[in-house]
């Protein structure tokens, strides 16, 4: 595949996020744990961005981070299927050649986003999903045994499942009304990053377990291309995170990484969550973007959306639970 190739960038950084939050945290506990969890996230992506790795190595060890910490859901605080399981989506992509790699339904893999990126590296596929993630997850020797969900997962699952049982009574009509949503005031706790290199490159990467009593075999906008993430060195690149069956059907990251072809990453994340807005109503996603120029974006329609920023420019970590709150 033909490179684009790019002049150096007149700063680098990345920019990241915790999902989005229909409800605002109101406890201080739980507002210093994400940000101390952004802020180890954020540090350990910039410190590569400085030593002249790549936007690529950037956003996957920022986004192993996330899924490490256990905070958010993504990785070890990954949320419960219906049948109580675990099923993971992540993704990354490199704006460079547009080269791609997605897992979905992963289970017994500590880092879903490495998995991905030796999806994008070391075969010709894009997507890989449920037993043919797992065993090429064992020949990487990147399988772990599956450990019981915590009790905090647990807990949580317990007060939805008979949330959902109280509301419409028998399994049969709680199977069928997962396809809508058994609990629509859920946050959507997918992570995500981007990020542009020295060197002009951008990059995408994504991570989450999904939505909440989920049925099992769901894929979300997380590993798709073009739906949760996308990158491109000829616009930027984008990654979203929300109602991931409305973002699918909007192509939102696609869409935004266009827009960024003719206006900046501003105004592109702006526009992006502006349609899906319109479309699905509120409460239903949120985006982060950088173009080619280095300029990052926010937008979401939700009450919150845990960030943070760092560039060149000043190689101050900014982080806020609300964008107008981070400069």
């Amino acid at each position: 595949m033909t490179q684009i190739k790019k002049k150096n960038s007149s700063s680098f950084g990345i920019l990241i996020h915790g999902g989005t939050k229909i409800k605002k945290v109101g406890k201080n506990s739980e507002i210093d744990e994400i940000k101390k969890s952004l802020r180890s996230s954020i540090s350990v992506g910039f410190d590569l961005l400085k030593k002249g790795k790549s936007s690529v190595d950037s956003v996957e060890a920022s986004v192993a981070v996330m899924e490490d910490g256990g905070v958010f859901n993504a990785g070890t605080g990954s949320c419960l299927t219906i049948d109580k399981k675990v099923e993971m989506d992540a993704s990354i992509m490199n704006g460079k050649d547009v080269s791609a790699g997605s897992v979905g339904m992963v289970q017994g893999v500590q880092n879903p986003i490495k998995l991905a990126r030796q999806v994008m590296e070391r075969t010709d596929h894009v997507m890989m999903v449920s037993g043919g993630a797992l065993k090429f997850a064992k020949l990487l020797d990147m399988y772990i045994e599956q450990n019981e969900p915590n009790q905090k997962l647990i807990n949580k699952f317990n007060i939805l499942i008979k949330t959902a049982k109280n509301k419409w009574g028998k399994n049969s009509d709680l199977l069928a009304k997962s396809l809508d949503n058994p609990y629509p005031d859920q946050d959507h706790g997918t992570v995500g990053a981007v990020a542009i290199d020295r060197e002009g490159n951008v990059s995408a990467g994504v991570s989450t377990g999904g939505r909440w009593l989920k049925m099992h075999g769901r894929i979300g906008d997380s590993a798709v291309i073009g739906g949760g993430f996308y990158a491109d060195n000829r616009s930027g690149a984008a990654c979203a995170t929300g109602k991931g069956e409305f973002i699918m059907r909007r192509c939102l990251c696609k869409f935004a990484c266009d827009q960024m072809q003719f206006t900046n990453a501003s105004v592109s994340s702006k526009k992006s969550i502006t349609l899906l807005t319109k479309q699905f109503g509120k409460n239903t996603g949120g985006l982060i973007t950088v173009d080619t120029k280095g300029n990052f974006g926010i937008a979401y329609n939700t009450n919150q959306m845990p960030i943070a920023l760092i560039d060149s420019k000043n190689e101050k970590i900014k982080i806020a639970m609300e964008y107008p709150k981070l400069i």
